[in-house]
């Protein structure tokens, strides 16, 4: 297990959850279902491991069986619609419930979209939908409340702002502002449509897992895109 995981299962396991209760008397905790498939989903989408905590914490908190109002499920609370388009492009098997093929499908479509709109466009798309943030991004249309607070939350490490804090600002995070020695990464082939992709392959422009920046990879589209996921 990588010090970065470690870390991030200190930061949110133990920190965003309170101590825990004595061996003998404690449950399976549901966060380590999804943290436990964090190595793989990591190696798979190319993505920095505490990236992907990051992501699955303020989704649903660690919770396997997590449901939202809209639909949404599992650990990286995919949409039905969405799961259809991953599990078929990835080989990722027919039970969105199944906390593996949840992480990494939704760590692969993370990818997908940092390799379309960077970050933190990718963060906003996932969220709210990528016509969502097509327009804003193109025409300057608010992005919803909860989505600004969204993208600030995993910003923040999840626990230091409110869910519901529509005045965080995602343009001044930190962890969005430009770097000095990123690179975009060129002569990538278009990312496979469903019928082609094998389960090995990584979306277009995201780089080795042992590369540990996501910000920017590439502006170039995947062949299909999946529905919008509105807050």
């Amino acid at each position: 297990m990588s010090a970065g995981l470690r870390r991030a299962i200190v930061m949110f396991a133990v920190g965003a959850f309170g101590p825990s209760a004595p061996a003998a008397a404690r449950a399976p905790s549901p966060t380590s279902a999804c943290l436990a498939h964090v190595p793989e989903a990591s190696a798979r989408s190319g993505l920095p491991a505490d990236f992907i905590v990051r992501v699955m914490i303020v989704e649903s908190g660690g919770n396997p069986r997590a449901l939202s109002a809209k639909g949404a499920m599992g650990c990286m609370q995919i949409m039905p619609a969405t799961w259809a388009i991953l599990s078929a492009r990835y080989a990722l098997g027919g039970d969105p419930w199944d906390a593996r093929a949840n992480m990494i499908a939704g760590s692969l479509y993370l990818a997908e979209l940092i390799a379309r709109y960077a970050i933190p466009g990718a963060l906003a798309a996932y969220n709210a939908g990528e016509g969502r943030w097509q327009r804003y991004r193109d025409n300057g249309t608010p992005l919803p409340a909860e989505t600004v607070a969204y993208i600030a939350r995993i910003e923040s490490g999840a626990r230091d702002v409110p869910a519901a804090a529509p005045e965080a600002r995602w343009q001044e995070a930190a962890l969005f502002m430009p770097r000095g020695d990123a690179q975009t990464p060129s002569g990538k082939q278009p990312a496979p449509s469903q019928s082609a992709a094998t389960s090995d392959q990584r979306p277009e422009g995201v780089a080795g897992a042992a590369t540990p920046k996501i910000f920017p990879l590439s502006t170039s589209r995947a062949t299909q895109t999946v529905p919008e996921r509105e807050p």
